[in-house]
């Protein structure tokens, strides 16, 4: 669903994180500072149906994004419930949301308190009659009562009134998130593609923000000035820019705005002294591979103060870094909200699974056990606890992750298959592990499709060499990229497509069995990795570090601060080398996977096969290297076509007995004594891993239990271009 259409005012922007910055002026205005602590104010609007939905289709996520924020600002960011008011579909009229923000925000803040604004919704563009040019447009957000009148305006709240609302309030600390469509904030000569021509900003609307400005005792012209230099206070942060669309999706029973959930699960995550620029370049990152649109996260500062340097809300969190918090407990029974998983990891996040109940030190303090989840809201038992640590607002870390033994592929059946569909589902079912679902983005893995011209024009600017002809079947992903090799020929019969893609899905879903393992930011060993040219260490490509276990021994304030994080690239003929290095005190097994664009899997490490001792064993404070120059008869050479590797890095302190003998299989059938070899039946060896890493003794358990207290799954990506 494309909903939610609002940042770019000249000279204010930093767009796309490509980071202009701004001049440097000196700010005393961090919240933090002072004597007094400030107070924290938020208003959360969130609507999902209209008034006139004719006009503006319903919406299904946006209430839960107003529920992600809310506790995430109560339980990380210390707001008080009371001083946070909702607004939410039928509450959520243009008068109410101006209302509240003059009562609830202008009226009550005071300098250096906190203030929030979000909006989930609807957003269009409106021609603008005021802003000095011959062609000018305006993005608005539209409320739950919005309506198009005769005369061609719109009932709505332009960027021109949240400017001056802003304006009017006495604090500096001021935070706007906005997850519409067309979030970007400036005005424009050009509508977007596709937008309403000729509709205007309404009369209402002209004569409420002349009483604004005589209050803030602004001559129109005065207003133009000021508006298009900047925002007037604080920064703003919007989905995506003024002429993109903003997605929600379903996700694990629930929709919810792509951004909202990504932006508020990385702050539930967040480590250290992390600048707001830094994390929004890191959840667009998140929100460029799982968005359905081109959206692209924006962020907009006041002129001449460097607020992008500023920790996110102006605060930094109040809280150890958590997946989840207390919100109800009856007896031994406790409610949760999960609002701190990454999404892939919740949708197989399996009954059984334990949390740690840790207090403001970062120490455990009980665990309990999950029973059953119903989207975000999880219902679990307390195993052990202290006395004084069961209560609501506790928070929780993953402590044991379980993984269902029978998770399976979600593929759906795209509608250009025709009379073929019912074939590819019957054919599709026949294959173990292999669940086909209806068609809807974000609860399915893949799409099995048929190239079709449209399909083709639209792919047209895409990195693939060659694209398949029209009429071929293959898979797309959720956001309609090429799977690549998975094309055949378009004579191919529907039948006979499935069976050459057996081994394709089988490897896909191996890739998805391993990626649910990931654990870098919740993995409490102390075990890092760095991705760096051959033969020179200086220079570093990327890398990955376990960060709970980097920062155990560290208080809140000593934590390792996050980084600036976007996908290296790196040319084709490059030589590169791992480095990882085991900071436990005790020997740690190692092993390093490449995983393709096509799913493609091979194994770095270990790669000495005829060696006797166990060769995924590296000794503790000791450094792996891969290939390990002079002693290794291999080099990892980047090469095309064009397109991403990732690389997954897994140590456990157990030993990895099933894995190793599954590979030292592999490669005596490939006739390999060292060096890497690739895993044709990565699924084996993926099964082999996860029984390994399975805490538990042999039995019947539908779930692998791993214990992040003994492992460590981290992932680097790298664009080959």
């Amino acid at each position: 669903m494309k909903r939610r259409q609002f940042l770019q005012f000249s000279g204010s922007v930093l767009a796309t994180i490509g980071m202009s910055l701004l001049p440097y002026q000196k700010s005393d205005r961090l919240a933090s500072a002072g004597g007094n602590k400030p107070r924290k104010l938020a208003l959360l609007v969130g609507i999902n149906h209209y008034n006139y939905s004719d006009r503006f289709v319903n919406l299904k996520g946006c209430i839960t994004d107003v529920e992600l924020q809310r506790q995430l600002l109560i339980h990380r960011y210390g707001f008080h419930p009371q001083d946070i008011l909702t607004l939410t579909n039928a509450q959520a009229t243009r008068q109410a949301i101006i209302k509240s923000f003059e009562e609830h925000l202008i009226a009550q803040a005071k300098p250096a308190d906190v203030v929030v604004f979000h909006f989930s919704g609807h957003g269009i563009r409106l021609t603008d009659s005021d802003c000095g040019a011959v062609n000018c447009f305006t993005s608005t957000l539209v409320p739950g009562d919005s309506q198009v009148n005769f005369d061609g305006s719109v009932s709505s709240i332009t960027q021109d009134t949240l400017w001056l609302l802003m304006a009017t309030l006495k604090t500096e600390n001021v935070t706007l998130v906005l997850d519409t469509n067309y979030a970007g904030w400036g005005r424009d000569e050009t509508l977007p593609a596709g937008a309403a021509v000729q509709l205007q900003v309404s009369a209402e609307e002209k004569a409420y923000q002349q009483q604004c400005l005589a209050r803030l005792g602004l001559s129109p012209a005065e207003f133009i000035h000021r508006s298009q230099a900047g925002i007037p206070k604080g920064v703003v942060i919007a989905a995506g820019g003024n002429n993109q669309l903003s997605a929600e999706l379903p996700f694990s029973n629930f929709h919810a705005g792509v951004f909202t959930y990504l932006m508020t699960q990385h702050l539930w995550q967040q480590t250290g002294k992390e600048r707001v620029e830094s994390a929004l370049a890191n959840i667009t990152r998140s929100v460029v591979q799982l968005s359905t649109t081109d959206q692209v996260p924006q962020l907009a500062v006041k002129p001449n103060y460097p607020n992008q340097e500023q920790p996110t809300y102006f605060l930094e969190p109040q809280t150890p870094p958590a997946e989840a918090v207390i919100t109800k407990v009856e007896g031994k029974q406790v409610e949760l909200w999960l609002g701190g998983l990454q999404p892939k990891i919740l949708s197989a996040f399996a009954e059984g699974s334990l949390l740690a109940i840790i207090d403001q030190a970062n120490q455990e303090q009980g665990l309990v056990q999950l029973e059953s989840r119903q989207g975000l809201v999880g219902k679990g038992k307390v195993l052990a606890a202290s006395p004084h640590a069961l209560q609501p607002g506790a928070l929780l870390q993953e402590r044991v992750r379980g993984i269902p033994k029978n998770l399976t592929l979600r593929i759906a059946i795209d509608p250009s298959l025709g009379k073929d569909q019912t074939r590819a589902k019957q054919a599709l079912q026949g294959i173990k592990g292999i669940e086909v679902l209806s068609l809807q983005l974000g609860e399915v893995d893949y799409l099995l499709s048929r190239m079709t011209a449209q399909h083709r024009q639209e792919l047209v600017s895409s990195p693939e060499a060659t694209l398949p002809p029209v009429g071929s079947i293959g898979l797309f992903s959720p956001k309609q990229k090429l799977v690549p090799d998975s094309f055949g020929a378009p004579e191919e019969t529907i039948q006979d497509a499935v069976i050459r893609l057996r081994a394709k899905l089988k490897s896909l879903l191996a890739v998805r069995l391993v990626k649910l393992a990931l654990n870098s930011n919740s993995s409490r060993l102390q075990v890092a990795t760095t991705l760096t040219l051959e033969g020179d260490e200086q220079a570093v490509i990327d890398e990955a570090v376990a960060i709970r276990g980097m920062n155990r021994n560290l208080t809140q304030n000593q934590a390792t601060s996050a980084r600036l994080y976007n996908t290296p690239t790196i040319r084709p003929g490059q030589h590169v080398q791992f480095h990882f290095t085991n900071n436990e005190s005790c020997e740690l097994y190692c092993s390093i996977l490449v995983i393709g664009s096509s799913a493609e899997m091979v194994v770095l490490f270990p790669n000495q096969w005829t060696a006797v001792e166990d060769i995924m064993r590296v000794e503790a404070q000791q450094t792996l290297r891969v290939p390990e120059v002079g002693k290794d008869n291999f080099h990892f050479v980047t090469q095309g076509p064009p397109g991403v590797l990732e690389l997954l890095i897994i140590a456990s302190s157990k030993p990895l007995r099933n894995t190793l003998q599954a590979l030292r299989r592999i490669a005596s059938s490939q006739g390999t004594r060292s060096g890497p070899i690739a895993a044709q039946e990565p699924e084996d060896i993926i099964g082999s891993l996860l029984d390994d890493l399975d805490t538990q003794e042999r039995g019947n358990s539908s779930i692998h239990r791993l214990d992040l207290t003994q492992l460590a799954v981290m992932s680097i990506s790298l664009e080959v271009v």
